[in-house]
């Protein structure tokens, strides 16, 4: 299940307004501009046991290997308990949450980075892009019952409180519906 997060243009001021790249407000739908959206994980543990389970002939041949994009060495190479993989072809990633969150930049606002950065890095980036024109009481828009009213609820949900704890979301290094030019 997929929970789109969005912004109101009607919500800001016109000066305010200005400061979002006209590149980025030409991307709204019905004046609502998506920050991202959120998904669960997989859970890193059961699907290794299952595809283990049909290696050694417990389950048929397919089962679950011919759906899974992660193999059992993927899922074997992180103790973090949930993972996520767009593709057979795309790289897995590991959360220490149920639920990862992916930003929405279109690809031409991207700034293309040579060095691989960390996760952290990543986030930070996702988190100025945005911040750079969104207050910390812009409303925030979703169809779930997370307890995200504000850009400020946002982050806490992704990054967490100051000290670090409280986030029940992981940012994922690939940028919803366009191609990773971050990492």
């Amino acid at each position: 299940m997929a929970t789109e997060f969005y912004v109101d243009l009607n919500d800001f001021s016109e000066w305010n307004r200005q400061n979002i790249p006209q590149e980025l407000v030409s991307t709204a739908v019905d004046g609502k501009l998506q920050i991202g959206t959120s998904r669960s994980n997989g859970n890193r543990k059961n699907t290794l046991v299952n595809l283990v389970q049909e290696r050694y002939g417990e389950w048929q041949h397919g089962t679950f290997s011919e759906y899974m994009p992660a193999s059992i060495e993927e899922l074997r190479s992180s103790t973090k308990p949930y993972f996520s993989k767009w593709s057979k072809e795309a790289p897995i990633e590991f959360f220490e949450t149920p639920v990862r969150f992916s930003w929405y930049i279109p690809v031409h606002l991207q700034k293309p980075d040579d060095e691989i950065q960390s996760q952290e890095e990543f986030q930070r980036g996702m988190i100025e892009f945005w911040n750079s024109f969104l207050e910390d009481m812009t409303p925030v828009y979703h169809g779930s019952n997370y307890p995200i009213k504000t850009w400020r609820d946002l982050m806490e949900a992704i990054i967490g409180n100051l000290l670090g704890d409280n986030k029940y979301m992981e940012s994922s290094m690939l940028v919803e519906g366009n191609i990773n030019l971050f990492g």
